[in-house]
């Protein structure tokens, strides 16, 4: 079995020690952050390593459509302009988007140099940080190229969680919901049973982020049950992809969590998911998270655009369903008229 993610947790005193320990020397060093991470965390990073100057730091704005080929290049290009070579570290400090873009423009400068991510958000610590999956969008449509490079370190600092907005939080809460309902039953009772803002924070990220390193260490290129973290991400995807094709903006975690209601509602009709645990996660969702707002003539769209996601083939479209809490699928083949079925479902 290859080995699992590097996960690290840092405290206020232990911070710059961990990061001494993974990154190294900094001459060589860039930092990636977006416009938000580079005001807002930046200035804690460069506190803890002494000799961290501004001029090593490589800024892309925020959003997840500025994960494209354009940024890809300019990354690439500030490594080539600072003499990075194979001996080099590139930091990525901020959230998914910034570990997707980095860890592809890390693995794939001097045909891979090594890089460690720092997330700066929940969704980042829980999710998108860990795992070695690298990524851009192509034209608009998600993760369509990437590559699997493991992280020298994913180093999980919570206090950034600090600079957060309250909708980034929620976005990244998502995730973890959606890793217990597909992973584990008590955790998921643990967290719907509790209001959000009285979880033991610290604990819940421990308990996603192992889960998801436990998985991805099984099947790190995504062939068997790693394509169970994607519950809820067939359609969410599609929904992202719609709002990004019309410029609005759209919080992946958002987007994830309408797929779970729909996914859910799937489950029910082919999976003999009881309905009142559908109940149950739709009422959890719609009450947790923002509802996103499409039209019923926008559904074809939708559709279309899911046909796009990396686990359909053979012209199906195939997604990860449950059983039972905790009890996933992956792989199933859903028609179109199920999927319609289910986005008609969730605008109820």
């Amino acid at each position: 079995m290859p080995q699992p993610d590097h996960i690290v947790f840092s405290t206020e005193d232990t911070f710059s020690q961990v990061l001494s320990s993974y990154i190294g020397e900094t001459e060589k060093n860039l930092v990636l952050a977006d416009t938000n991470t580079a005001k807002h965390c930046f200035p804690m990073l460069r506190k803890a390593i002494p000799g961290l100057e501004e001029d090593k730091l490589i800024v892309v704005d925020a959003g997840d459509d500025e994960k494209n080929i354009t940024n890809l290049h300019h990354i690439w290009s500030a490594l080539q302009y600072h003499g990075a070579d194979r001996s080099s570290c590139l930091i990525n400090l901020g959230g998914g988007m910034v570990s997707d873009l980095g860890g592809f423009a890390a693995s794939t400068y001097l045909r891979g140099i090594a890089y460690v991510n720092i997330p700066t958000s929940l969704l980042g610590m829980v999710d998108a940080s860990i795992g070695g999956k690298t990524s851009i969008n192509i034209s608009k449509v998600k993760n369509q190229a990437g590559t699997f490079a493991r992280a020298r370190a994913i180093i999980i600092h919570p206090a950034f969680l600090e600079t957060l907005p309250e909708n980034e939080f929620f976005s990244g809460y998502a995730e973890v919901l959606k890793t217990a309902i597909a992973f584990d039953r008590e955790f998921y009772y643990d967290l719907i049973e509790t209001n959000p803002a009285d979880l033991p924070m610290v604990d819940v990220i421990r308990k996603a982020a192992m889960i998801k390193q436990e998985v991805t260490a099984r099947d790190f290129h995504d062939h068997g049950e790693r394509q169970c973290l994607n519950f809820g991400h067939t359609i969410g995807h599609g929904l992202e992809a719609l709002c990004l094709n019309k410029n609005q903006e759209m919080k992946h975690g958002f987007a994830v969590a309408a797929g779970m209601v729909c996914a859910s509602y799937i489950s029910a009709k082919m999976m003999s998911l009881p309905e009142q645990t559908l109940r149950q996660i739709t009422d959890y969702c719609k009450r947790s998270f923002p509802v996103i707002r499409f039209r019923e003539k926008d559904i074809d769209d939708i559709i279309a655009l899911m046909r796009h996601d990396k686990k359909s083939y053979d012209h199906e479209i195939r997604m990860s369903l449950i059983n039972s809490i905790g009890n996933c699928t992956f792989g199933v083949a859903v028609s179109e008229d199920m999927i319609r079925e289910s986005l008609l479902y969730y605008l109820q």
